[in-house]
């Protein structure tokens, strides 16, 4: 999952907006404010969950342009897009004020955030770019980002040249992963409350 799936599970399980998107970010865990590593935390456990379901392994098996390897971090993005085009199913608050919202929490713990998601944090301030995550325009600046800024990035170069095609292909994935996501971050939240009950 990308930034915008990972700050709808901050929404739903009530847990930070900044430690949500930390996973995406290098930081020292061991340094982190006790609400920080919660929702560091739970981004490792749904990047792990989302990459070991049986639709993520049917979509990285899919033929298209772009290598197999690095299929996940597309679908990542796609999920995202996905996400947008169903929000109602999803969540009851329309998805304008949605963004509002994230945008405000990122904002209030931008100071404890790294540099890079501080800058990320700071674009936002300026235009609330979410919902184009939801666009084929947002997942083409999306996928050229990460391409600007890592030294395999010219690999992901296939996957643009073939986007109409990779976003179609991710939709059946996203509406077969997504809900059981859900369950699983509740269930994950659940065992956590449990754990911090007996003390």
């Amino acid at each position: 999952m990308n930034y915008f799936a990972h700050l709808h599970i901050a929404a739903i399980t009530n847990t930070s907006w900044v430690g949500n998107l930390l996973g995406d970010f290098p930081v020292d865990a061991s340094l982190l404010d006790a609400d920080l590593l919660i929702g560091w935390r739970l981004h490792q456990k749904v990047d792990v969950m989302v990459d070991q379901h049986e639709a993520s392994v049917l979509f990285r098996g899919m033929e298209r342009k772009g290598r197999r390897r690095f299929a996940g971090i597309i679908q990542d993005i796609a999920m995202d897009y996905w996400l947008i085009q169903n929000w109602t199913l999803f969540s009851p608050v329309s998805l304008d004020i949605f963004c509002e919202q994230a945008v405000a929490g990122l904002v209030k713990d931008k100071h404890r955030s790294p540099e890079r998601l501080k800058n990320m944090i700071s674009s936002l301030e300026y235009e609330n770019w979410l919902s184009n995550l939801g666009t084929l325009d947002g997942v083409d600046r999306a996928i050229h980002s990460i391409m600007r800024r890592w030294k395999h990035g010219k690999h992901l170069q296939g996957f643009v040249d073939d986007l109409p095609n990779v976003i179609n292909q991710a939709e059946a994935p996203f509406l077969d992963l997504y809900p059981d996501l859900l369950d699983y971050v509740k269930q994950e939240m659940k065992k956590a409350e449990a754990t911090h009950s007996l003390g």
